[in-house]
């Protein structure tokens, strides 16, 4: 679009002010922006391994009528993350739960071990035996200032647990550890599009890289929708691949808060969809088994000294807004009055009659005269018969 050559445009001192008011104006900005980026140097400190070992005895049929028992150990990895400060652990309920997959899995390996052929562990249903599962926890030396960073890992107690199809959620509890970092819990379920990040251990990068310096990754999306399990559980689908290993990683909101354990994905065909448990459920789930959440500190409970502050102005803000929204706004208006002021003196400066430059005596300009009045450097015209002026 074309600007007049009449319309105003801001000058130098135009800029300043825009400079002042973005100057003033940027850092609250910015500091809610940086309230809902993920930390990752703090929620990495929290991230663990769980490693379950699982031993099994498995009587095998053969067509001749006779049976052979077979003993294996498979040892499944998952993802963790600590809950409470006094070492408290959640995972994904699958993780230390004996379901069908794991079952499958058994099959797999003694089919394997003993070279069978003609059966694919799908199908079979062969008597299986498990002992209890044993679950270690630990850090690998990649994550700098965590509790177990690099340590041997230690035995924890299965507290609790839930199948997939009832929540799939589990409570570890590493006895006699305190300070440990936990993560807060998000208060209400995450709304559709809202944004999720998923983080955990994906067995791919563990096996294509030092494991040992293997950090958590960090997984970006969506949620797309809410759904429920068969047994009327509910749970929240997100667009972020959730891939073997990061089971049991938390996934969280933009500020940081966990709003579901990364849970399962189910493929048929090329589409897969994946599912992390729903918030409400794991908060349930955690306090009916003792453990006191953290929460973010918008989250926290007003202290009672705060009932001598009088009504509608208190520290967090006036009438129950917060400060830096009050404090944006101000700085908002001050900026707009002040653009306003420069842009009244500007254009009455615009409206004082145009000073012009005389020419020197006896040089009027090329061209006819201007119309209107005479200036001091034109001429009468010469009158007929009197010939030119000296």
């Amino acid at each position: 679009m074309k600007i007049s050559s009449s319309s105003w445009k801001p000058g130098k001192k135009g800029t300043v002010t825009f400079a002042i008011a973005s100057a003033l104006t940027a850092p609250l900005l910015a500091s809610t922006s940086a309230w809902a980026d993920v930390n990752s140097d703090t929620i990495d400190k929290s991230i663990v391994w769980v490693d379950t070992t699982w031993s099994a005895t498995v009587q095998v049929p053969f067509k001749d009528g006779t049976t052979e028992t077979y003993r294996t150990t498979l040892v499944t990895l998952c993802t963790g993350w600590f809950v409470s400060n006094t070492g408290h652990v959640a995972t994904a309920g699958h993780c230390v739960d004996a379901d069908d997959a794991l079952y499958t899995s058994i099959y797999a390996k003694v089919i394997d071990e003993q070279s069978l052929t003609g059966v694919k562990p799908e199908n079979v249903d062969w008597p299986l035996s498990l002992a209890d599962p044993q679950i270690k926890i630990d850090q690998p030396s990649g994550i700098e200032g965590g509790v177990l960073s690099g340590k041997t890992a230690i035995t924890a107690q299965l507290i609790a647990k839930q199948g997939f199809e009832k929540g799939d959620n589990a409570l570890l509890r590493i006895a006699d550890m305190k300070d440990t970092p936990a993560l807060a819990l998000g208060s209400a379920a995450p709304k559709v599009r809202d944004k999720v990040t998923s983080i955990g251990f994906p067995d791919l990068v563990g096996s294509t890289s030092d494991v040992e310096r293997q950090k958590p990754s960090y997984r970006s999306g969506a949620v797309s929708s809410r759904s429920y399990s068969t047994q009327g559980v509910p749970r929240t689908e997100i667009d972020t691949d959730i891939t073997p290993g990061m089971s049991g990683g938390p996934s969280v909101n933009e500020a940081g808060e966990v709003i579901g354990i990364n849970s399962a994905y189910v493929y048929q065909g090329s589409g897969q969809a994946n599912y992390i448990t729903d918030t409400q459920t794991l908060r349930d789930f955690l306090t009916s088994n003792g453990v006191k959440l953290t929460e973010t500190a918008s989250a926290s409970p007003t202290p009672a000294a705060a009932a001598d502050v009088p009504t509608g102005n208190t520290q967090d803000g006036v009438l129950g807004i917060p400060i830096w929204i009050i404090a944006t706004i101000a700085v908002l208006v001050l900026a707009v009055l002040a653009m306003g002021a420069l842009l009244f003196v500007t254009l009455r400066k615009q409206r004082k009659p145009a000073v012009y430059a005389q020419f020197p005596a006896g040089q009027p300009p090329a061209g006819p005269p201007p119309a209107g009045p005479q200036l001091p450097w034109m001429q009468d015209p010469p009158q007929p018969g009197n010939g030119p002026r000296p």
